[in-house]
């Protein structure tokens, strides 16, 4: 499984419990609608804390979207 290192270009609360990331997308990235991936955080202690998130955004989009609700995030990290 190919890793790629990508930059967030936004973070948005679009409610209170529903938080959206927009990232860059590699070149040559391709995904399926409904597929997910596993995302992690490119720090020393979080690196190996990969997280399943699926795309929200359309496989011809030039970046990368991922809508969820934070209780869920809460969940995962436990």
């Amino acid at each position: 499984m190919a890793k790629h290192i990508v930059k967030i270009k936004s973070f948005n609360k679009i409610k209170h419990d529903v938080l959206q990331i927009v990232t860059e997308k590699p070149d040559q990235f391709k995904f399926t609608p409904g597929q997910a991936t596993e995302i992690s955080i490119n720090k020393n202690s979080w690196a190996n804390e990969r997280r399943p998130f699926t795309f929200t955004s359309l496989p011809d989009n030039d970046y990368l979207e991922f809508t969820f609700k934070t209780s869920e995030m809460i969940q995962l990290s436990m």
